[in-house]
């Protein structure tokens, strides 16, 4: 279990990075967001991984030009 809460806690993306961009952007905890986005995901898989993938492209437009 320790292993698992230190992964969800590691800031390197796990598939595309979209929860660990939200935490970082928003100030969030890594773990938290993507503990929120796997339960949206489990709990409506369809709009979950559209929501998902629709972050996926618009957050780095986020992020501001150096």
């Amino acid at each position: 279990m320790g292993d698992i809460v230190d992964r969800l806690k590691d800031p390197r993306s796990l598939v595309c990075g979209v929860a660990a961009a939200m935490a970082d952007k928003f100030d969030w905890s890594c773990m938290w967001t993507r503990v929120v986005c796997a339960v949206a995901i489990f709990c409506n898989p369809a709009m979950g991984l559209l929501t998902y993938f629709v972050l996926a492209l618009v957050l780095p437009k986020w992020e501001k030009p150096c």
